[in-house]
């Protein structure tokens, strides 16, 4: 046989140099094919089922008829098989073909009836020498040749299968064949030998046998082997013969083990026995046969092992103060079947206790703070301690007493508190060592030995928190950001102070929520006060140019005192929007006899941005025919294209730049046709070539006139017009179709009725500039364009809304007029006195803190009216109410200015 292999060397090469004695090793790889030679070392082998090698002969069978054929195979490349007949015990009857191993009759003389011949045969492979006389052969095979008939045979001497026990009824077992030398169809049959007839069936065609009933190894009553008889049959009264067919059945782990009881107890065990003492003993069964019924046995808790006899021992020293008295866990069976089973059972150990447990304090150092100003009397802290025995514990101090400078303890409960007489603590901290001991009554004689243990009690005397956070300077924060700038963008650093000492003046920040508004737009790292972005922002969208930041300083006394800082963030102009046309293509007729400086259109571009990145400059091009630029130009601010020579062609066709003075600068452009039709023709004549500024409130109703328009057709006897209200490219120039037109005929005359399609808002949009189509009906329309200015006027239809507001202290003793905090409310209105906010307290039955504080009107600064006595009372309710500076634009306001109101 021929190989092919591929080899990869790798071959070392060696670059050396003298300066510095440097060496450079390198290596690379080749690929080498080597061929490998077969070489004729196998023997043939025959390949003719089934065996023995059988056969028949007609008894009137001419010479040369075929009766069997010999099949040989040889592995080596190169083999040459020959065939022979080694012996011949048929007396010259048959001669074998040395190349095709066809056996054929010879001679004339009948064959006898059920006369058996007997030929030995071999295969040679004639390439494959052994020796000088000698070739590679197969071992000599038997040929019986029988004339007339003989009886079919079966392609193995006997057959044998195994089955689990768990075989599905009507599934294939094995496959049982017979060879008809008459060439008939056979017929299969299967008898039970003992027991098991009727377990299993035979195709009678097929020859496959099936399992026809359920099988179940632990069924006594079903045998493990099945001895069964296979005969084939041939059909119309032929032969038949027959075959032995075994089949075992094999166990399956379809039991799992059981336990004999479901619960196992042991009771009255002395928690202090020795490890591996033996406890109890479990036992579990399984019904499976072998592997299968094998079990090892396990437990969930490591305080405890079981061996394989099922004797449980303790591992861990036993502890009846845990767990209630009682050990409760899992034991589990498990056989050794592929997959195993498992089975379970409970294990509960009750034991006995004894005196064995100190008392243990909740903590080894209690660190608790006294106000340097307490009183006699203030408590301090309480110790806790426990016997897990259950003994009761008393308390003390080390060296006995209960009593410890100007600290006392009591006995049962383990409070501490300041003595009843005159208090000085003028150190930082004292250092207290108590006592807990057990009394031993958990158990007989469990007096006899009495348990100790001690903890520690440092007390820290700690500055009272009197004075909140301040920003000193709050009041000149002016920050700017540019729109745009990335997440994160620095905005401003805020500072505030607190007078206090210790932890009480260590201030931390963070940003207030504003009313109705998701998430925060700022950030602030909440130790350097340093302002940053939370979101990119946009100027010309919902952020608007400016935003309100409130931000709030914490001390981390106990409880906590803040301050708050409200400002304005200045969102600056970036050039990032460029015009818009109102327009995508303008198309005009022009008459031919205008005169030279006739305004022939408006173009119009809007720009989103503020101040020079907004202001539009127009420009004149003519890309189609350079020409045409001569007879045009174009007011730069205005956007009005005038004729500036005396038209002499049908079409003009220019192009406008609108260009905003941003640096660098954003443009627009958009294509002009100018179509000139016949001087007899008449444009449309308005009666006003701009209308406005037209001021109305934003909360006019939908389907409010704004104003009329007209304009007469320019042609005699024809006075038919038709106005369209054209969409601009911005908000600003109705291109989401804020305004509608309604066209109408009253006393001759055609009118156009702007009126109001979609509520107004002030806040979001102030102005509006709107262009106007008319064209009339004559023979080449023409058509005339106006400006329609609208201006909105605010009304106070916003509410004052207060930023969040959390708990504020006041300590008692403060005297009348102190500040408490500062209430903030942001009124969204675009004017004043609409957004003009005033704060007072609210009069009402329920406002449990009027009586208490006081607020300024103006600053809405929160001041005691009292001095507070923290015994007598030691929290107030107090609701606060902000409302504009105007009466209320909202329904059912009845004259009163809109407000909010907030309690903390």
């Amino acid at each position: 046989m021929a190989l092919l292999a591929h080899i990869w060397f790798r071959t070392p090469q060696t670059i050396s140099t003298t300066k510095n004695d440097i060496n450079l090793r390198h290596t690379d790889n080749q690929r080498v094919i080597i061929h490998v030679k077969d070489v004729n070392d196998e023997p043939p082998y025959f390949i003719n089922r089934p065996l023995p090698m059988q056969a028949v002969v007609q008894l009137n069978a001419p010479p040369n008829t075929p009766v069997f054929t010999l099949q040989a195979r040889d592995p080596d490349t190169d083999h040459n098989i020959h065939y022979f007949i080694v012996r011949d015990r048929t007396g010259g009857r048959f001669e074998v073909d040395e190349r095709s191993g066809v056996v054929r009759t010879r001679g004339t003389d009948p064959f006898q009836l059920d006369m058996e011949y007997v030929l030995y045969v071999k295969a040679e492979d004639q390439n494959g020498r052994v020796d000088e006389r000698h070739f590679q052969s197969t071992p000599e095979e038997r040929l019986s040749i029988v004339g007339g008939k003989r009886a079919p045979q079966f392609y193995m001497p006997s057959y044998e299968a195994e089955i689990p026990e768990n075989q599905k009824k009507d599934s294939d077992i094995i496959s049982v064949k017979a060879k008809s030398f008459a060439d008939r169809e056979i017929r299969y049959t299967l008898k039970a030998q003992g027991q098991g007839a009727g377990t299993f069936n035979i195709g009678p065609t097929s020859g496959i046998v099936k399992l026809a009933k359920e099988l179940d190894f632990e069924d006594l009553r079903q045998p493990h082997v099945y001895s069964l008889i296979v005969t084939a049959t041939e059909d119309s009264g032929g032969f038949s013969t027959s075959v032995e067919l075994t089949i075992r059945v094999t166990d399956v782990n379809d039991n799992a083990p059981k336990f004999e009881l479901p619960d196992y107890q042991a009771h009255n065990v002395d928690e202090d026995i020795p490890l591996g003492t033996s406890i109890l003993k479990v036992k579990a069964t399984d019904s499976d046969s072998g592997a299968n019924a094998e079990i090892e046995y396990l437990v969930s808790d490591d305080h405890f092992s079981v061996d394989s006899s099922g004797i449980i021992t303790n591992n861990k020293q036993l502890d009846a103060d845990n767990n209630n008295a009682y050990y409760e866990f899992v034991v589990t069976a498990k056989d050794k079947g592929e997959p195993s089973k498992t089975g379970t059972a409970t294990v509960r150990i009750y034991t006995k206790n004894k005196n064995d447990e100190e008392p243990k304090f909740s903590q080894q150092v209690y660190t608790p703070n006294v106000d340097e100003n307490a009183g006699p009397n203030t408590l301090v802290t309480t110790v806790v301690a426990s016997d897990k025995d259950g003994d009761n514990v008393r308390f003390g101090f080390v060296g006995g007493g209960t009593s410890s400078g100007q600290f006392v303890i009591e006995e049962i409960t383990g409070v501490i508190r300041l003595h009843g007489n005159e208090i000085s603590l003028d150190r930082d901290k004292y250092e207290l060592n108590v006592t807990a001991m057990d009394d031993g009554s958990c158990c007989v004689n469990g007096d006899s030995t009495i348990h100790t243990s001690t903890a520690v009690v440092v007390v820290f005397i700690t500055d009272v928190n009197d004075n909140k956070p301040v920003f000193k300077d709050c009041g000149t924060y002016a920050p700017k950001v540019e729109e745009g700038a990335p997440n994160g963008s620095p905005v401003i650093k805020v500072h505030a102070t607190d007078e206090d000492k210790g932890v009480n003046g260590q201030v931390k920040y963070s940003i207030v929520q504003q009313p109705n508004q998701k998430g925060t737009k700022f950030t602030v790292d909440e130790e350097t006060g340093e302002v940053s972005t939370n979101k990119v922002f946009d100027r010309e969208g919902d952020d608007g140019k400016f935003v309100s930041v409130t931000v709030k300083a914490t001390d981390q006394g106990e409880p906590s005192l803040e301050g708050v800082c409200s400002f304005t963030v200045e969102i600056t102009d970036v050039n990032d929007n460029p015009p818009l046309f109102d327009r995508q293509k303008y198309i005009e007729n022009v008459k031919q006899d205008a005169s030279i400086g006739t305004n022939i259109l408006r173009v119009s571009a809007s720009d989103e941005d503020a101040d020079n990145n907004g202001a539009i400059v127009y420009s004149l091009s003519a890309p189609y025919n350079p020409s045409d630029l001569e007879y045009f130009e174009i007011q730069q601010e205005s956007g009005w294209i005038v004729l500036r020579k005396p038209l002499d062609r049908e079409k003009y066709r220019l192009r406008v730049r609108a260009s905003d003075r941003g640096i660098p600068p954003s443009y627009a452009d958009v294509d002009v046709e100018l179509d000139v039709v016949d001087r007899n023709n008449k444009p449309p004549l308005w009666d006003v070539g701009v209308y406005g500024p037209i001021h109305i409130k934003e909360n006019v109703t939908v389907g409010t006139v704004v104003t009329s328009v007209k304009a007469s057709s320019g042609i005699d006897g024809n006075p038919t017009v038709f106005y369209r209200l054209m969409p601009g490219s911005t908000a600003q120039t109705n291109k989401y179709h804020t305004f509608y037109l309604q066209q109408r005929t009253d006393n001759g005359f055609t009118w156009a009725d702007i009126k109001v399609n979609h509520p107004l808002d002030y806040e979001s949009i102030k102005e509006y500039n709107l262009t106007i189509r008319v064209e009339n009906n004559g023979a080449q329309q023409l058509a005339s364009e106006a400006t329609v200015y609208i201006m909105l006027e605010d009304v106070n239809d916003e509410i004052p809304l207060f930023t969040e507001r959390e708990q504020e202290t006041v300590l008692e003793g403060e005297p009348i007029g102190t500040k408490v905090t500062q209430v903030n409310a942001i009124d969204k209105d675009g004017t004043f006195p609409n957004n003009q906010v005033y704060y007072y307290v609210v009069d009402s039955p329920r406002n449990e803190g009027k009586g208490f504080f006081e607020i300024n009107e103006q600053s809405g600064e929160v001041f005691t009216k009292v001095v507070f006595d923290r015994e007598k009372q030691g929290a107030y309710a107090l609701e606060v109410e902000a409302r504009d500076g105007a009466p209320s634009a909202r329904p059912n306001s009845n004259g009163q200015p809109n407000s909010g109101k907030c309690s903390f």
